[in-house]
């Protein structure tokens, strides 16, 4: 049966809470759960106590060794590659539930999108913290649900706590980063409607000769580089996920004229986008 789409899973709302929770065992290459790539409506929050995962995130393999935590935001493509010997926990959140703050630095984070190694002390109160919030999460009706969203907001504060410590030590938060991270946030939302570098210093009152010279200074590259890269990410993953045409993937995507989306395409990526599609699908 045709592709139509990459598939979406919806978290699982049996608390009534917006989260999901469970324990990952320690798997191996035989038992390892199949999943085939997917988007997914909610944060995934995952933190490995041991063992060796990797996965693939927007044609990005991820890997995690020993201890860590690591986040996967609504709408990236992903799928398990390996886990060997990994276990930890799983949390999947409705990102609405998250405060402003913690959602500003998972937002953040999203924009990097790294592991994070954890030192014994923070791998055992992220623990102790999951731990208790299990208990809750599986008798809801015993603590209610006050209880239960004061126990999630402090596990959901561990977690970005370790990405804020992480993106300050690689990142230095001056205004022109701070810029660049606000437009990349605004792009993720609105690349398939809005493309002009001016339109996005609008949104953020700013020039676009400013806007371009501040996301050139963190970033290496100017604004059109990263409204076409999401674009074409985006591209990406519908001609591999699905099997909709590339006229469809063109209009679905904002361009009135397919052509002219074609040549973007092969400009950006190296290659045409039929191509794409056919060498990845041999792998």
């Amino acid at each position: 049966m045709p592709r139509r789409s990459i598939p979406l899973h919806y978290l699982s709302n049996e608390s009534g809470l917006g989260i999901s929770l469970h324990r990952i065992d320690r798997m191996n290459r035989v038992n390892a759960p199949h999943m085939d790539a997917h988007r997914d409506d909610h944060g995934n929050f995952f933190f490995q106590e041991d063992g060796h995962a990797r996965m693939m995130v927007d044609f990005r393999e991820v890997e995690l060794r020993g201890s860590g935590v690591f986040c996967i935001m609504p709408g990236q493509v992903h799928c398990p590659l390996e886990t060997e010997g990994s276990y930890g926990w799983f949390l999947g959140v409705d990102m609405s539930l998250l405060d402003d703050h913690h959602r500003a630095v998972v937002d953040e984070y999203a924009l990097h999108g790294f592991p994070i190694g954890l030192d014994p002390e923070q791998a055992d109160l992220l623990t102790r913290s999951l731990r208790l919030l299990l208990e809750f999460y599986e008798a809801p009706s015993q603590y209610g649900h006050p209880v239960m969203q004061s126990m999630l907001k402090t596990c959901l504060g561990i977690f970005t706590s370790l990405f804020e410590k992480e993106i300050l030590q690689r990142t230095a938060q001056t205004r022109p980063s701070a810029i660049t991270s606000q437009f990349r946030k605004l792009l993720s939302q609105h690349f398939k409607t809005v493309k002009s570098p001016s339109e996005y210093a609008g949104m953020l009152s700013i020039t676009s000769s400013y806007l371009n010279e501040v996301v050139k200074e963190t970033s290496g590259q100017p604004v059109s580089h990263w409204i076409q890269n999401e674009v074409i990410m985006e591209a990406k993953r519908l001609l591999y996920y699905t099997d909709l045409s590339i006229k469809e993937i063109a209009f679905g995507l904002g361009y009135e004229d397919h052509t002219y989306f074609s040549r973007l395409f092969r400009k950006v990526a190296g290659k045409s986008a039929g191509q794409f599609r056919e060498e990845l699908r041999k792998l």
